[in-house]
C-alpha cells in the first residue's frame, strides 16, 4: 500500500498591509508550493478573494460566522480531499472574530480521515501583558489542548497550527497532549519565521524581532517527514512580514 503524503502550509498574511505590493510575491508562493492543505492567519475580505481566485483547485470552509473570513481559513486540495465538518471554538481570545478553527477532512481515496486546526494566539502588544508580565496564549493554549483531546477521534492524524506570538508556551504546552511542532520532530531547529525584513518595514530605533512563532504541530499518527520555512521573493518584495512553514507529512 502506497503511503499517504501531504504538504501543508501555515501563513500569517498580514491584513491588507502594502497588499499591492506583496500579491505578486503571494501569489508565486502559492503557484511554486501549492500545498495539499494551507491556513491561514490574518486574513481578510480582499486576501480571501484572491486566495479564491488563484487556488482554483482547492476548496475552503464557507460559515455565516465572520472570523472564517475576517481571521482564518484553511483551504485543501479538493481532487484529494473532502470536508466532513467544521467548526470554531472560543478559546479566550481578545479578538472578538478570532477562534480555534477546525476541519475533519477524508482522503478521497481512502476512508482516512484527518482533522486539521489552526489559530492565531493573542500578541504581547495587544493585551496588558507588558505591564503585568502574564500571557493571555497560556489559557489560549490550554483551551486549545483540550480541544485537541476531544475533537479528533480515535486513530485519526491530526494537525494544529498556526502564528502562536509565542516560541516557547505552544510547544510546551502541545507536547503535554501529545502534539510535536514539525522541527521538533525531525530533531531540527525552526528558523525565525517573524519579522520579515524588508516588509517589516521597520524604522531605525525601533525594537527588531528574529523569532520562530509560527508552528505546524501533529500528534502521533502523522509522521513528520520533511519541514521548512520558505523564503519566496517576487522581485524584492516578500509575501508578508511573517515567513510561512510548510511541512510534508505521512499519514501512519
Amino acid at each position: 500500500m502506497i503511503p499517504i503524503r501531504l504538504s501543508i502550509v501555515t501563513y500569517n498574511i498580514w491584513l491588507t498591509e502594502r497588499w499591492e505590493a506583496r500579491a505578486p510575491a503571494l501569489e508565486r508562493f502559492l503557484t511554486l508550493f501549492s500545498p495539499d492543505i494551507l491556513c491561514v492567519q490574518e486574513l481578510q475580505p480582499t486576501t480571501q478573494q484572491f486566495l479564491d481566485r488563484l487556488l482554483k483547485g482547492h476548496e475552503r470552509v464557507h460559515d455565516a460566522f465572520p472570523g472564517w473570513t475576517n481571521e482564518g481559513n484553511i483551504y485543501w486540495n479538493k481532487s484529494i480531499l473532502e470536508k466532513i465538518d467544521h467548526g470554531a471554538e472560543e478559546v479566550g481570545h481578545v479578538e472578538p472574530e478570532r477562534r480555534f478553527f477546525w476541519a475533519r477532512l477524508r482522503v478521497t481515496a481512502s476512508s482516512r480521515t484527518i482533522f486539521v486546526s489552526t489559530a492565531h494566539l493573542t500578541a504581547p502588544r495587544k493585551s496588558d501583558e507588558p505591564e503585568t508580565g502574564l500571557s493571555p496564549r497560556v489559557g489560549q493554549l490550554k483551551r486549545i489542548a483540550d480541544a485537541l483531546t476531544r475533537l479528533p477521534q480515535d486513530g485519526e492524524p491530526a494537525f494544529f497550527m498556526g502564528d502562536m506570538n509565542d516560541a516557547w508556551h505552544p510547544q510546551r504546552i502541545l507536547k503535554r497532549v501529545g502534539f510535536v511542532g514539525s522541527f521538533a520532530a525531525l530533531a531540527m531547529q525552526s528558523p525565525p519565521t517573524f519579522q520579515c525584513y524588508p516588509a517589516a518595514n521597520v524604522e531605525p530605533g525601533e525594537p527588531t524581532l528574529t523569532e520562530a512563532i509560527d508552528l505546524i504541530a501533529a500528534n502521533k499518527h502523522a509522521r513528520a517527514m520533511a519541514s521548512s520555512v520558505p523564503q519566496c521573493y517576487y522581485g524584492d518584495t516578500p509575501p508578508s512580514d511573517h515567513w510561512p512553514v510548510q511541512a510534508i507529512y505521512e499519514l501512519t
